[in-house]
């Protein structure tokens, strides 16, 4: 639902099945103010036994001037139009205060949870996402955020799971089309059967293999890449840290030549400003891998017919996609719209409830009399010679 008219109108006229939605339900407190009303109203009624006529008449004149004075609907002809003002006027309150704490529910992830609504989780936001081609310019108001993307610096990760190899045995290099680069290991540690190695990546786009100079047997591996955080103005390109494992679910060995290819996607968030015009942008990278479990890891035996038993070789390629994708979060409604939308809904309650008075004053009230006249005709005939004589008398 991304229109704020269905979000109001949902949320003034909806009760809920849960004690949480009936606190914050405008019909609910609209039915507990006309049940003080009715109160008020038998309260009215009970004048006529307790209060000689004169006070009681002064009584009932007060009070019917105060509702006349509060009258919105008969324009002041009517003290019952008083009451239904002051529940439009409760609903009118509400639809308001309910206006403003939903606009401030933006952007949606740095507000908390609705309290204010049935539904905790609805936010002044909506969504939208895209693919664009890197082929294609983008706007100088992007260009900030696609540099700190290339800016970016990248860790590789590497874990040799379930294996008795030595940070002695393990090389990393660069793999060019002319030649292969010796890379220096950043750190490298063996715990518990768990060889890990970490290496710095002088670029994005790049080929590396891993290197195990023995014949120990690999349990599984795991990749992975991390890159720091940076800001530039209102651009946050966010922390880069993923790790993915392999491994095969029957006992099977790691083979002695993978091939890992991880596809970097460049992940641009927009949000659009409440108000102004200057949007922010967020960035982050999103990986993909292409491999194959079944050409990774082989029986034991298959292993042990292997022509090569001198080392173990996993190839890493990194490239990035020819296109990136483009998420845009914007305001269902901003301040004008809300104020004027809410602005229209008060109308609709005040003119709800005048035409129903105009109906029941113009169509029910006189077919009302008209039935009456015709069933009961003996009440009015005794009503109006006792009229006539007292106009008589006058």
């Amino acid at each position: 639902m991304d229109v704020f008219e269905d979000i109001l109108l949902n949320n003034m006229f909806s009760l809920g099945s849960t004690g949480h939605c009936l606190v914050v339900s405008p019909v609910f407190w609209t039915l507990i103010l006309l049940a003080i009303f009715l109160i008020l109203l038998l309260v009215m009624a009970s004048l006529y036994w307790w209060f000689p006529p004169e006070k009681r008449d002064r009584l009932l004149t007060i009070i019917k001037n105060i509702f006349q004075r509060t009258d919105l609907v008969g324009e002041g002809e009517l003290w019952i139009g008083g009451l239904a003002s002051i529940a439009i006027v409760l609903i009118t309150a509400m639809a308001y205060a309910f206006a403003i704490l939903y606009m401030n529910q933006y952007p949606s992830e740095k507000v908390g949870a609705s309290t204010f609504a049935c539904d905790t989780t609805i936010r002044n936001a909506k969504f939208q996402t895209s693919l664009q081609a890197l082929a294609v310019p983008v706007s100088d108001e992007e260009q900030p955020m696609f540099d700190l993307l290339n800016e970016q610096n990248f860790t590789l990760y590497l874990d040799f799971i379930n294996t008795l190899s030595s940070c002695m045995s393990l090389s990393i290099s660069e793999v060019t089309d002319s030649s292969t680069i010796s890379m220096n290991l950043l750190s490298c540690s063996n715990l518990n059967g768990t060889l890990s190695a970490t290496v710095f990546l002088p670029q994005h786009d790049i080929k590396v293999t891993a290197t195990l100079n023995d014949i120990q047997l690999v349990g599984g591996i795991r990749v992975g890449l991390s890159g720091p955080s940076s800001i530039s103005g209102s651009d946050i390109l966010k922390e880069l840290n993923f790790r993915q494992s392999f491994y095969s679910q029957s006992p099977r060995t790691f083979t002695q030549a993978a091939a890992i290819d991880i596809a970097l996607t460049k992940v641009v968030n927009e949000t659009e400003p409440l108000s102004g015009s200057d949007s922010e942008f967020g960035g982050i990278w999103y990986p993909t891998f292409t491999y194959s479990l079944n050409e990774m890891f082989i029986t034991a035996d298959t292993y042990a017919m292997s022509t090569n038993l001198t080392s173990t070789t996993l190839t890493i390629d990194i490239s990035e996609t020819s296109y990136y994708i483009k998420n845009v979060q914007s305001p269902i409604a901003k301040q004008p719209e809300i104020i004027f939308r809410t602005l229209l809904f008060s109308f609709l309650c005040l003119e709800i409830c005048a035409m129903t008075f105009l109906i029941c004053k113009l169509l029910l009230i006189p077919i009302y009399r008209k039935v009456t006249s015709c069933c009961f005709p003996h009440c009015i005939n005794s009503v109006e010679p006792e009229y006539e004589m007292k106009s008589n008398h006058h």
